[in-house]
């Protein structure tokens, strides 16, 4: 998959670190790469403009909540590194601390663009281009 994603991307996420430890990981991958592996995305727009968040990973006793918030901050600061115009991320309403909490979307200035099931959502942000 990343060496699909390589072809297309320079990065593709970030991570976190504490005393040379990976303590958090957020992967950002192209739409189309993502669906063809059965992962859930989005469908509106054209594919080829579109990211999508596709993992998030924390550390075992790290607080989760509190990490998917800085992995989303910090994420902002690589979005000159990524080609693609929009960032996608699906979330889930009711599950806090879960796979894919909307809160951490929209605390992050996206805007809900799809309703995937009663209680997921696509939410999409333009990055500046």
């Amino acid at each position: 998959m990343f060496s699909e994603i390589w072809q297309k991307e320079d990065i593709a996420g970030i991570f976190a670190v504490l005393n040379d430890r990976v303590i958090g990981l957020l992967e950002v991958m192209p739409r189309e790469i993502l669906q063809k592996y059965g992962y859930m995305t989005g469908t509106a727009g054209n594919s080829d403009s579109y990211l999508t968040i596709g993992c998030y990973e924390v550390g075992y006793g790290v607080p989760r909540v509190e990490m998917l918030d800085a992995l989303m901050e910090n994420l902002e600061k690589v979005y000159p590194l990524f080609h693609r115009k929009y960032l996608e991320g699906i979330g889930i309403y009711e599950w806090r601390d879960g796979f894919n909490p909307y809160w951490v979307y929209e605390k992050h200035g996206y805007s809900r663009t799809e309703k995937l099931a009663d209680n997921i959502i696509v939410m999409s942000k333009k990055l500046c281009k």
